[in-house]
């Protein structure tokens, strides 16, 4: 009988995880908040491990869903743009190059940058972080090896 109180407690505590309900009784979700990689709208793999790049090589980095707007509830709301950010390469040992300016447009609410890296970068782990600050900065890690 015990055993089964257990279950019995658990189930309901189970079926409640994973979603929220707001104060107007809607079902919440999470959205994918705005990311940095170096996959493309198009043709490219969320999550895809990130890559090596060697001294002298250009990388193309996307920044993707800058948007203010969650339809993964089955919404249709226009997207809006946040506003534009400023990007930073930051090398292996501290030194940083400004990336420019990018603001969010298209389908995906996104932007490009393409980056040579530095043909004098050492090896290490490097990265590219817009400047929207506390846990919403998004950071795109790769390595440079080769040098």
């Amino acid at each position: 009988m015990r055993r089964n109180l257990g279950w019995i407690l658990l189930i309901p505590l189970l079926a409640a995880c994973g979603t929220t309900t707001t104060s107007n009784g809607q079902t919440a979700a999470s959205c994918v908040g705005p990311h940095l990689d170096d996959q493309p709208r198009v043709g490219g793999r969320f999550g895809a491990p990130p890559p090596t790049v060697h001294p002298g090589e250009v990388l193309t980095v996307y920044g993707h869903w800058y948007t203010s707007t969650c339809n993964d509830t089955g919404e249709q709301d226009p997207l809006q743009p946040l506003p534009s950010v400023r990007l930073t390469l930051t090398l292996p040992g501290g030194d940083t190059r400004r990336l420019g300016r990018h603001t969010p447009a298209g389908p995906d609410m996104g932007f490009s940058v393409s980056v040579r890296i530095p043909a004098r970068a050492h090896n290490g782990s490097a990265t590219i972080s817009d400047d929207r600050g506390g846990a919403g900065r998004a950071t795109f890690k790769f390595t440079i090896a080769g040098h």
